[in-house]
């Protein structure tokens, strides 16, 4: 019995590092917003991701940046990811942009199926597509989604990037390691550079700009990508990338909490089918292992 409860609470910690990262994510659109407000959006993402090496770089040891699936993964995982968000806000809504970035969980279904050969079921496919449906019920609220071709797409490849980062990040030795995280920010601080050069570096400093900055690149870049990373080593990079449907969740209840909002019936369904939507998912894993043996 004693044994059981043990294993059981050994099994649910290993969620603690992307339930923490999912919810440092989900709270930095406030913080991204003011940053944005004063810099241009490249060299925003720059200075945040600078600021991210500088707090790693005296905790690694060994700088591993020679790793190739290093260099990918911070190209894809940073600086694409964000060349392409950034850009996409300036021509879509933001309720859009969350929206199509909550795709990346399904489109990792489908590429793991695709390219790695992970066997996958209907269970998997049925549980994705709930929750995704969950996903837009929420941020969308019983709106309508105007179509903004260019913003969209843009968004779009802003998905695709991280299921790129993903591909790559799996690759890593050792990924959950500081060493590796910094490796990472480190490639994509330098391939960020020539994007940032393309527009104004300068800005005015505000006291509120300086504070989000700095919990965007403490935060939810240094301790967010090195708890992301520990995740996927943890309890696997499937499961890890389903928490992005919990981030644009994760917003809606600090604006429920801080704006006083009382939740709509499309927030209760919107939940109820993402719940349902990772529930059914889980089943196709378990199922998976039960006849695969994997």
């Amino acid at each position: 019995m004693l044994g059981s409860i043990e294993y059981r609470l050994k099994e649910t910690l290993k969620y603690l590092p992307v339930v923490l990262v999912t919810i440092f994510w989900g709270a930095s659109f406030v913080a991204t917003k003011f940053v944005v407000n004063v810099f241009e959006p490249f060299p925003a993402a720059l200075y945040r991701f600078l600021i991210a090496l500088l707090v790693l770089l005296p905790f690694a040891k060994k700088k591993k940046i020679a790793d190739i699936n290093a260099f990918w993964s911070g190209f894809w995982g940073i600086t694409m990811y964000f060349v392409f968000e950034n850009t996409a806000l300036r021509y879509t809504s933001p309720t859009n942009a969350a929206v199509i970035v909550s795709s990346v969980p399904l489109l990792y279904v489908l590429f793991t199926h695709l390219v790695h050969k992970v066997k996958t079921n209907k269970y998997h496919y049925l549980g994705s597509v709930l929750a995704f449906v969950g996903v837009a019920l929420v941020i969308l609220n019983g709106r309508m989604m105007k179509l903004n071709p260019l913003g969209d797409i843009l968004a779009f490849g802003a998905a695709v990037s991280w299921v790129f980062y993903t591909h790559y990040v799996v690759k890593i030795k050792d990924v959950a390691g500081i060493d590796q995280t910094f490796s990472i920010t480190f490639w994509g601080v330098v391939t960020l550079v020539p994007f940032s050069l393309l527009q104004n570096m300068q800005a005015k400093f505000e006291i509120k700009t300086v504070v989000s900055l700095i919990y965007l690149g403490i935060i939810c870049s240094a301790l967010g990508y090195l708890l992301w990373n520990k995740s996927i080593e943890m309890i696997g990079d499937r499961k890890t990338t389903n928490f992005i449907y919990f981030i644009p969740l994760v917003t809606v209840i600090s604006e429920f909490v801080l704006m006083k909002s009382k939740p709509t019936i499309y927030n209760i369904l919107g939940v109820t089918m993402l719940i349902l939507g990772l529930y059914i998912f889980e089943r196709g894993e378990e199922y998976g292992k039960e006849r695969f043996g994997n």
